[in-house]
């Protein structure tokens, strides 16, 4: 029977931690459940790991090898277009999942569908514990480490600032049967492929948080992103010193986030206008408004980051625009 939890891994030269991230899964008190395997042409022992492993465990299956994808995000692009789990979870290379992982976001997933039904298109997030290298602790929640408050799930704040990681997110079929609809030749208008598979939930069902860290989140020279703890005394003096840089990066990092949400947007045009849709709408045509305009919509539509610090900047950033 085919098992109804599908787990999607890109690789690439994870050698030094892979087997462990594994073993990590395998070691899951959710026993059934299969691993999907995409390697990006590593250099390194990485695939030679991945096979020993499959050879040992049924459950694991290598579904792509030699062919270059490029960047994590291309990778699992392609992973997402060959899912057929009911539950799809994404994982890295180099975490280690706590025993509990599964158990908790299959509770989490079907409390949300009994309450909005299988048909509502649902994203699953937990915190994370960050460590370092070596699995010591750096952090026991990454959410308040970056200062993110993991209850800011709606639509328009979901828009001002990500809070999902993908190696702790999980989603439901409705979800994955929308994302496996839209062009994946368009994908790589994404910022990152968590924040706009929650952004897709948001628009058009729910996004729910698992209330416990599921995830060792390793932090390591060579991960392609990070942690990085917040300070609001570092963004004002950042702001201070820096400001001019500071508010072309900012304003450069506001475009993408336009051109995400607007990707998602032209993918949605079909649909029948609904309060989401509007939000997103009003999002999108900030860059056509006047600085008034845009002010306004910003504080109608409270399309604010968490912090304080953080919205000053949100608030320069688009009048900036």
């Amino acid at each position: 029977m085919q098992p109804e939890i599908e787990i999607l891994m890109a690789t690439y030269n994870g050698a030094e931690y892979i087997e462990q991230q594994i073993e990590s899964i395998q070691q899951q008190s959710v026993p059934n459940w299969k691993l999907s395997i995409s390697d990006d042409c590593s250099s390194d022992a990485t695939l030679g790991i991945l096979q020993r492993m499959a050879n040992h465990d049924t459950r694991i299956n290598i579904v792509s090898q030699g062919v270059k994808y490029g960047s994590p995000q291309a990778n699992f692009t392609f992973l997402m277009s060959q899912a057929s789990g009911q539950y799809v979870f994404l994982a890295d290379q180099d975490d280690i999942w706590h025993t509990n992982k599964l158990e908790l976001f299959m509770q989490r997933m079907h409390n949300a569908e009994a309450r909005y039904g299988k048909n509502a298109p649902i994203l699953a997030f937990s915190d994370l514990v960050v460590v370092d290298a070596n699995n010591h602790v750096i952090a026991p929640s990454f959410l308040r480490f970056i200062g993110r408050n993991p209850h800011r799930t709606q639509l328009n704040e979901l828009l001002a600032q990500n809070l999902v990681t993908g190696c702790a997110s999980a989603m439901n079929t409705a979800l994955l049967n929308v994302i496996q609809s839209w062009d994946p030749e368009n994908a790589n208008r994404m910022i990152m492929h968590d924040w706009c598979y929650a952004l897709i939930a948001a628009t058009l069902g729910h996004v729910v948080y698992v209330d416990e860290a599921t995830v060792n989140y390793r932090q390591h020279g060579d991960n392609a992103m990070g942690a990085h703890s917040y300070s609001a005394l570092k963004t004002f003096m950042s702001l201070v010193i820096h400001r001019n840089s500071i508010r072309r990066q900012r304003v450069t990092h506001m475009n993408h986030m336009l051109d995400q949400a607007t990707y998602i947007r032209d993918a949605l045009s079909d649909l029948q206008q609904t309060r989401n849709l509007i939000i997103l709408d009003q999002y999108c045509a900030l860059p056509q408004m006047t600085k008034r305009q845009r002010t306004h919509t910003l504080f109608a539509y409270e399309f604010w980051p968490n912090k304080f610090m953080d919205r000053i900047v949100q608030l320069a950033t688009i009048r900036a625009l």
